[in-house]
């Protein structure tokens, strides 16, 4: 007898329509409602469309791959450029913005030293403790190191 277990016990699988979560659907539909109220008062006639738009938008950057949603890679996408591009070309424009967004610039700049930096100081051994054999089936003396001649 074999048990297979799943990769996300604790993970309840919820029941949605079309393979999408309902709490997703629910606030995609929330997010075209707004959407949909907005472009009400902006444009009385056609604002319909808007509103399907915003939940087709809403639903498609919600949606979850590794464990972020499309909307919040984006955002660390940018985000991520900027930085780099404002460590790069700091009088730009693009470098006061970032300067403006208070975004961490040196993070981009590495410390070698600090980086490729060793756990631990490095254990000197004394080879004179050692025996040296040419094969690995050798018995007796084998070659032994001497520090002075």
């Amino acid at each position: 007898m074999v048990a297979e277990l799943k990769s996300h016990v604790l993970r309840r699988d919820e029941k949605g329509m079309f393979g999408i979560p309902f709490k997703r659907l629910l606030g995609a539909g929330i997010a075209g409602v707004v959407v949909f109220m907005i472009a009400r008062i902006l444009f009385p006639i056609g604002a319909i469309p808007f509103g399907f738009f915003g939940f087709i938008a809403a639903l498609i950057l919600s949606a979850q791959s590794g464990g972020l949603s499309l909307y919040t890679r984006l955002l660390y996408r940018v985000r991520g450029w900027l930085i780099i591009a404002a460590a790069s070309k700091p009088d730009s424009l693009v470098g006061q913005l970032a300067e403006t967004l208070e975004l961490p610039t040196h993070l981009v700049l590495l410390d070698g030293e600090q980086v490729f930096a060793p756990n631990e100081k490095a254990v000197e051994v004394d080879l004179s403790q050692w025996n040296t054999y040419a094969a690995p089936d050798e018995d007796g003396e084998g070659l032994v190191f001497v520090e002075q001649l």
